[in-house]
Formats: structure tokens, sequence, C-alpha cells
């Protein structure tokens, strides 16, 4: 394991070294401040120590990548499904950006900025019911590091696994609804059409805060 890290650990640290030296040496090259990559957006902030960026970078490939695409993946599928509602997100995103059906893809990914994001409250809303429905860690488990007791009197013991699942959480009508197993955004979107966040312990997709758990 250890010489595995290694292995590892020397890669990032190389990217990190020629990413460096590329950036002070073009400055005033536009075609690299547009790339805009997550290394290149660290080291803009000044942010430049080596081993605080290796561990951004490892948790964004480690932590991102494959979740992101399983999630992407559900939601462009259930995007097909309801055209509608696909409809109503890119109307939402061309209002957000001020783009039109014929800017290009650079000018779509200049017009992505945070306060255009803040306005795609029902794309929020989109992703999240994706989550629900279908979670990037559909089964979770934990090992108790201590004998414990939980709120409804079932002991467990130090060394115990215990699994929950995200993916039947949110099917469940106890906690959704008779509609549960339907994809509506909507249950996301408030009175003042605002998206409208749940508990951590009830849309579990991104776990509860460690402090906050039990085991």
């Amino acid at each position: 394991m250890k010489k595995c890290i290694k292995v590892v650990d020397e890669f990032v640290y190389k990217i990190i070294r020629n990413k460096t030296e590329q950036m002070s040496k073009s400055r005033d090259d536009s075609r690299v401040m547009k790339k805009s990559d997550i290394l290149s957006r660290f080291l803009e902030m000044n942010k430049t120590d080596p081993k605080y960026l290796k561990d951004i970078i490892l948790s964004f490939i480690i932590a991102g990548k494959d979740t992101t695409a399983s999630t992407l993946s559900w939601f462009f599928y259930m995007m097909c499904k309801h055209p509608l509602l696909q409809e109503k997100i890119a109307d939402e995103v061309r209002k957000a950006t001020g783009i039109n059906q014929n800017s290009s893809i650079d000018e779509l990914a200049n017009s992505i900025t945070d306060d255009a994001l803040d306005k795609m409250q029902y794309l929020h809303a989109s992703l999240t019911e994706t989550l629900r429905l279908y979670p990037a860690i559909p089964v979770d488990s934990k090992v108790c590091l201590s004998d414990d007791t939980f709120p409804d009197g079932f002991k467990v013991r130090k060394g115990d696994a215990v699994a929950y699942q995200p993916w039947a959480m949110g099917r469940m009508t106890s906690l959704w609804g008779d509609d549960a197993e339907d994809f509506r955004p909507e249950r996301w979107i408030d009175e003042n059409c605002c998206f409208r966040q749940e508990s951590p312990f009830k849309f579990t997709a991104f776990q509860v805060p460690q402090s906050l758990t039990i085991l």
C-alpha cells in the first residue's frame, strides 16, 4: 500500500509542478487561463502548498469521478423519459446564462458563473431528485467503534457492521409520500420557487456529517 501511495503521490506532484511552471511562464496566454481545470483554478487563487493541492486533486478524482458520472448518466436518462422537464430545465439555463440556441459551447461555458448557477433552482432540484432515486452509493456500511444503542433500543457491539440503504430509503413512502417512486423535482421547490434542502438524515446521498452519527 505504501509503495502504491508513493507512486500516486509522485505522479500528482509532477502534475502540480508542471502546471505551476506552465502558468508562471504563460500568465498572459489566454489559452491557459481559459482551460480552467480544477488545479489551475486553485493556483489562480494562490493556493500553492503542494500537499494541499495533492489532497484536493485526489479527493476530486477518487470521490468525484465515478459518482458524478453515475449521477449524470441517470440524470440524462430521466431527462429522456421526461422531455417536458428537460425543456423546462433548458429554458431555465438559457434565462440564467443569457445564451440562446445559436450560442457556442465556449459562450455557454463562460456564462456559467456562480450567479447564474444560483438562478438554476429547478436544475438543482432535478439533480437532487435524481440522487434520491438513483444515489451514487446505493448501499453504505459502517463499523461500530464501540458498543452503542440505537434510538429505538437496538444494541450494537464494537466491531459490528451496520449498513443503510440510500436507494431503498429514497423510495420509502413513509419518508417521501405515496409518489415516492415518481420523478418529481417539484418536491424540492418551496413556495418561493427556491430549492429546499431536506435533512441529511432523510436524504442520505451525501451522508450525515460524521460528528452527528452515533457510530
